[in-house]
């Protein structure tokens, strides 16, 4: 499946690396999302420094549906908090990367749309076709993302590859550009083993393909390599990772040809493995058949279960008989506490409606001018977990009444 040839052509970007070892320890000189890091973390397979760009898979090139991993978590906190993956663009605004119908050419700091999932599944029990199966889910996301287009080619600093973007700080030659993105998972709770997975629609691939051709087409997935990565935690099974492909003549991108069943998202593992990983084509590693693998680049960021608390005011004002009043009770904590009223009296004409998956709890409706003016107090209940919960009097004011 990897390619590491610096050679490899394509109509589309395929899994490809464009540099030397020895530059992967340099800065990089264009600008990158920030990869944010959140104490502690469980699992960590991303490439840092930036590099100019990795290894990566192509989505619209091998027919991948969803990619991932199965992975041991390090440490003991299991409230999620985030979760970085990086990628590696090679569109570009007008032209292409081949430099076919013509050039690569971009506008510095432009991007494109895409929205990108990722899942996250408990581990399922071993089948034949493998040690482990994709489990139920624990927890999705899906973001649209802003991801930047590559630099335009520089026939003048590339004149070997005239096609490819200069990177200065490197003062090396680039096809594809480097970037994180960032999911924000609202403190779901974790196992210690966790299977993920991420999934986006391109022209003819992901689970809704768009039908239409657009820069999504040459986004792909960074990836890293065992046993330098992962720097924390580890993988269950290294020199495989999990994957979902399409039929239609991608079968081959699997490990098996598809034997273990196609447009399934399952481990992807070598005939033979682990004594013959990396020996078969269209498998992980680029050994024979040691390491080194290649597995996504991932990293998993979490909290220390924080108990809940209020961030919302305690006290509220509403004018009975004006429609369309709204309060919002809103709270913190990890994982997210349910909000529920145990005491109190709620003014008449409004009504308490509590969301669990946010937190909070919205007082709305209209006050009736039949009541009475006056202070109301309710009490509200966090909680988010046994013996883990918070109390507050919501003091409502009501006026216009009688």
């Amino acid at each position: 499946m990897i390619l590491t040839g610096l050679a490899a052509l394509c109509t589309v970007a395929v899994v490809c690396i464009a540099t030397a070892p020895s530059a992967l320890a340099k800065a990089h000189s264009a600008k990158l999302a920030k990869v944010t890091v959140h104490d502690p973390v469980v699992y960590d397979s991303i490439i840092d420094p930036n590099p100019g760009n990795v290894p990566s898979l192509s989505f619209e090139a091998h027919g991948v549906l969803e990619v991932g991993n199965q992975v041991s978590l390090g440490g003991t906190a299991r409230v999620l908090n985030n979760v970085v993956v990086q990628m590696s663009s090679w569109a570009c605004e007008s032209g292409s990367w081949t430099g076919t119908p013509s050039p690569c050419a971009s506008t510095p700091g432009d991007t494109f749309s895409v929205p990108i999932t990722l899942n996250l599944y408990n581990v399922g029990p071993a089948n034949s076709y493998g040690p482990s199966t994709v489990g139920s889910l624990i927890a999705t996301a899906t973001q649209t993302f802003n991801i930047p287009y590559r630099p335009s080619a520089d026939p003048v600093n590339c004149p070997a590859t005239p096609t490819k973007w200069y990177d200065a700080g490197l003062a090396t030659c680039f096809n594809g550009f480097f970037n994180n993105i960032d999911f924000n998972f609202g403190h779901a709770v974790l196992p210690d083993h966790v299977i993920y997975g991420i999934t986006y629609n391109t022209n003819t691939s992901g689970f809704s393909p768009t039908g239409i051709p657009g820069p999504a087409d040459s986004l792909n997935v960074a990836m890293s390599t065992e046993p330098v990565s992962p720097s924390v935690g580890s993988d269950d099974y290294p020199g495989t990772v999990y994957m979902a492909v399409h039929d239609g003549g991608y079968e081959s991108n699997y490990c098996d040809g598809g034997a273990a069943g196609i447009g399934v998202f399952r481990v992807d593992e070598p005939t033979g493995y682990p004594a013959n990983n990396g020996t078969n084509s269209g498998c992980w590693g680029s050994g024979t058949p040691a390491a080194p693998w290649s597995i996504p680049a991932v990293q998993l960021n979490t909290l220390n279960s924080p108990s809940p608390s209020f961030s919302s005011s305690n006290t509220v004002s509403v004018v009975a008989g004006v429609p369309g009043f709204s309060f919002t009770v809103t709270t913190t904590g990890a994982p997210t506490p349910s909000v529920q009223k145990i005491g109190g009296k709620i003014p008449k004409g409004l009504s308490l409606t509590s969301n669990p998956l946010l937190g909070t709890a919205t007082l709305a409706g209209t006050a009736l001018t039949t009541d009475h003016n006056g202070t109301y107090t309710i009490i509200l209940r966090a909680r988010n977990g046994k013996n883990s919960v918070a109390k507050q009097h919501l003091l409502v004011t009501v006026t216009g009444g009688h």
